[in-house]
């Protein structure tokens, strides 16, 4: 205790007299800066410092306390250097750390950049999908553009051809006028020449002539005189005859009156059995087409019909969603009407042609088990006044039906129209005829009127008419499924037994045999298909918009008849889409020949070289497309 209490005061006296020495070297200049009359000198230091010498001296201690300082300041100087070595280190674990951090920001910075140059190869490469995209957009303008200047070109010609040719007609016309004046002319100028030769003629000769006619008038005469006594005096020679003898006269008598009776009641009789004979065993003349078999082919008669049963009846019939539902709920109405012994409801079909009218009501018959029978308003007009006797006979066949009848009468409008000054007298009374037929309603038959144009009928007619329905042109999704229909039909299934056309099963054998005699085929080829699908038929139906079903089914004949017409039978989209093409501008045409403009319509087709051959569907076939 007593070396750290020395040691202690060793330090405070080396203080002290450091801190006086340093007074001492330096209290002028303090002094001098701070008391400027002289310098001053605090000894306080000083005499501390040599206070605790003097006590250190004192002490027995004194040479240890100096070791003892001497070992703190080397203490002191090692714990300097530890702490420099420290430093040091301190400093190089900074340096590693700021090198690391710098190998990290690099390490980041080239990251970066490659994301950065990713980023770029992507924005160029999206840069060069946009050009090229955008390139191949111009190009495809340009080729529409060329197309279009094609097609005005195309245009243009055929209006120039079109002008050339009514140049060249008018022309021919004017020619002909011209030949047909001076040929009228020439005949008349020759027909006065001979008629002035021959009145110079009669009258130089007029009495040479007149003579003449008098000696032949004079013969004359005398020849009939002489015919006439002559037939006189014979009748006369056998009236007396007759009259002398009582009995010749009696069977004279007798025989002729049994004779005239005989005519008489002949041709009354053949009349009769002949209209009993035709109402029971033959076909009114009216009719078109019936359903209807003779008596001895009669069986059975309309059952009830459940509305799956119609279901599946209609199942093959396109027709738009409401008018589909209710054509088949009257399917069913009139299937059971019969068996409830209820009367039958007379239908008005309206609408523009090929909607499906004559197959709906050929179908309507057939789902609820009544015959059928098709007539033409047009048959009606040339009958004059003999149509009202076939009307009333066609009704009367109509009632001798015993399953029912319904009777669908084609292009009501042709004489069921609206009575006026201008109507004739036959169909007048052809009016009467129908509207007395149909005034009350009948168990045995329903009528059904087709027709395009309802504005033109008769009120009275349209009053009698229990269901008007519209047979509206087909939608989009309608003209897709009657596509896939006769495709089905057409392409997919020709050749088989399941086909609309070309079917093996609609020849006899006897016919097979002729067509093999000759070298030719009893069924036709069966149709590959490649690379047909929805979205092409798609395509099809937009392309058609104002198409009828009966427009679609000759074309997808055509489409047939443009397969069969090549060398592999194979149906492709370009056969489709051409004969889709020329379908459309043919349609088109049709339209313009309705409303006097087809001078306006060209040809759009791309390549007019390669258009197909068109063909009509065979008759009878089911789908949307009949009236």
């Amino acid at each position: 205790m007593a070396l750290r209490r020395l040691a202690g005061q060793w330090r405070v006296a080396s203080t002290g007299l450091a801190a006086g020495l340093a007074a001492t070297g330096l209290g002028v200049g303090v002094a001098y800066c701070e008391d400027p009359r002289g310098p001053s000198f605090d000894p306080e230091a000083l005499e501390r410092g040599a206070a605790a010498l003097r006590e250190i001296n004192k002490s027995p201690y004194a040479k240890k306390v100096i070791e003892l300082s001497k070992q703190q300041e080397i203490t002191k100087a090692q714990e300097a250097k530890t702490k420099q070595a420290e430093f040091e280190a301190y400093a190089k674990q900074s340096q590693v750390d700021v090198e690391k951090v710098r190998w990290e920001e690099q390490r980041k910075m080239r990251q970066q950049d490659a994301q950065t140059k990713a980023q770029l190869a992507q924005y160029e490469d999206e840069l060069a999908r946009k050009r090229a995209e955008f390139e191949h957009n111009k190009q495809r303008e340009r080729n529409a553009e060329l197309v279009q200047l094609q097609l005005e070109a195309g245009r243009k010609q055929e209006q120039e051809k079109l002008a050339i040719a009514a140049q060249i007609e008018a022309e021919r016309q004017q020619t002909e006028k011209f030949k047909a004046d001076l040929e009228k002319q020439v005949q008349r100028e020759k027909a006065l020449a001979e008629a002035e030769g021959r009145i110079k003629e009669n009258r130089e000769n007029e009495d040479v002539n007149r003579r003449q006619l008098q000696l032949k008038l004079e013969e004359d005469r005398k020849r009939l005189v002489e015919a006439i006594n002559s037939v006189f005096s014979n009748l006369g020679q056998g009236a007396a005859a007759l009259l002398t003898d009582r009995d010749r006269l009696v069977t004279s008598l007798f025989w002729v009156t049994a004779l005239a009776v005989g005519v008489y009641s002949a041709r009354e009789g053949t009349k009769v059995a002949g209209k009993a004979a035709e109402r029971w065993l033959g076909t009114p003349k009216l009719v078109r087409e019936t359903s209807r078999r003779k008596f001895w082919q009669r069986r059975g008669g309309p059952g009830e019909k459940s509305i799956e049963e119609v279901r599946r009846d209609f199942s093959d019939i396109i027709l738009p969603g409401q008018l589909h539902n209710h054509v088949r709920a009257l399917a069913a109405v009139t299937a059971n009407t019969k068996r409830h012994g209820a009367p039958f409801r007379h239908m008005l079909f309206y609408g523009p042609p090929g909607t499906g009218k004559t197959m709906a009501a050929k179908r309507l018959a057939r789902t609820s088990g009544l015959d059928y029978a098709i007539m033409s308003g047009g048959d009606v007009a040339p009958l004059g006044g003999g149509a009202v006797t076939q009307l009333h006979e066609l009704f009367d066949w109509a009632e001798g039906s015993r399953k029912g009848l319904l009777l669908f009468i084609d292009e009501a409008d042709a004489f069921l129209g609206q009575r006026g000054a201008n109507m004739s007298e036959g169909l007048r009374g052809a009016l009467n005829a129908v509207l007395f037929r149909t005034g009350d309603q009948s168990r045995d038959f329903a009528v059904v009127l087709a027709t395009n144009r309802p504005g033109d009928l008769d009120p009275a007619v349209i009053d009698r008419m229990d269901e008007a329905m519209e047979f509206d042109l087909p939608g989009l999704a309608e003209r897709e499924k009657i596509l896939k229909l006769y495709l089905d039909q057409y392409i997919v299934k020709a050749g088989t037994a399941e086909g609309g056309a070309g079917s093996s099963t609609r020849i006899g054998v006897l016919t097979r045999m002729g067509l093999f005699l000759r070298g030719r085929k009893g069924s036709a080829d069966v149709i590959a298909t490649r690379d047909i699908d929805d979205a092409l038929i798609q395509e099809a139906a937009e392309a058609t918009e104002g198409f009828s079903g009966r427009e679609l089914a000759k074309m997808v004949a055509s489409m047939q008849a443009a397969v069969y017409g090549s060398r592999d039978a194979v149906f492709t989209p370009e056969i489709m889409r051409s004969v889709v093409q020329v379908k459309v501008r043919e349609h088109l045409q049709r339209q313009a020949f309705a409303q006097g403009l087809h001078h306006r319509i060209v040809d759009v087709h791309p390549n007019p070289t390669q258009t197909p051959s068109t063909d009509e569907p065979s008759r009878g076939q089911t789908g949307s497309g009949s009236q």
